[in-house]
């Protein structure tokens, strides 16, 4: 009986022995939580990047706002220049270019549009169809665009655009040669917005005086634009004949 007590004592040590390595055994294989300071485990989860930082905005483009009558329009300048008005709102500069175009677009009312016209100016029109005002043939540069979108590319870096409406400075019908005769004195941008200065003028003149609205007094309103839009008054006399704009220019506006 001592003996096989002393034997199952054996087994029984040999195997608390085994047990107890076992687990020592299996205690060294166990990874511990990483303390402060403490490097990484091997078996540990490596860190992962955080979400991609929000881009830098991009630079808002430099714009304005330019009523010409009752349209108003947006200029926009490209990312990099500079844009200033004077003159009340009528007048944009726009710097540093560098050859990037300036683009100008109808704002409002819905139906107006824009019309560039065969010497580089561009008409504004109103909802109805009629030129209101415009702006005038850029220097150095050409316009080019659809019914509501002209972009204006410069040869260098700098743009001047000059906008205005067609409000003559006074309109006022007397006699002259002997007949009647509408005096027109239009205001200083129509004088130099060529085509769109004139089409703009002819609107003014026609709303405040329906019965100077013929082709013959028409045709002598061009004419003054093209040839002596500095003259004190334009003259516009409803009893010369209509002989079109070409024979009324080779008059010198009197045919």
């Amino acid at each position: 009986m001592r003996t096989t007590r002393r034997a199952s004592g054996a087994v029984l040590a040999a195997t608390l022995t085994g047990v107890l390595a076992a687990v020592l055994a299996l205690a060294g294989c166990h990874a511990t939580p990483d303390g402060p300071g403490r490097e990484p485990s091997a078996s540990g989860t490596a860190a992962t990047a955080g979400p991609a930082q929000t881009a830098a905005a991009t630079p808002a483009q430099p714009s304005a706002t330019v009523d010409v009558g009752p349209v108003r329009l947006r200029v926009t300048a490209p990312v990099g220049a500079t844009l200033a008005m004077s003159s009340g709102t009528t007048r944009v500069a726009v710097r540093h270019l560098d050859g990037a175009p300036v683009v100008v677009t109808v704002d409002r009312p819905a139906g107006a549009a824009l019309t560039v016209e065969l010497d580089g100016s561009v008409a504004v029109e109103d909802a109805s169809g009629r030129a209101v005002g415009g702006l005038a043939a850029p220097e150095d540069a050409r316009a080019r665009g659809t019914r509501t979108r002209v972009r204006v590319t410069p040869e260098g870096g700098t743009l001047v655009l000059r906008f205005g409406d067609g409000t003559p400075r006074s309109a006022t019908w007397g006699v002259a040669e002997g007949g009647r005769s509408l005096a027109v004195d239009p205001n200083a941008w129509a004088r130099a917005a060529g085509q769109a200065g004139a089409a703009a003028t002819w609107t003014a003149v026609t709303t405040a005086h329906p019965d100077a609205d013929t082709p013959g007094m028409h045709d002598q309103l061009l004419c003054h634009a093209i040839g002596a839009p500095d003259k004190a008054t334009w003259n516009l006399e409803p009893w010369r004949p209509d002989v079109g704009l070409v024979e009324t220019v080779a008059a010198r506006c009197n045919p």
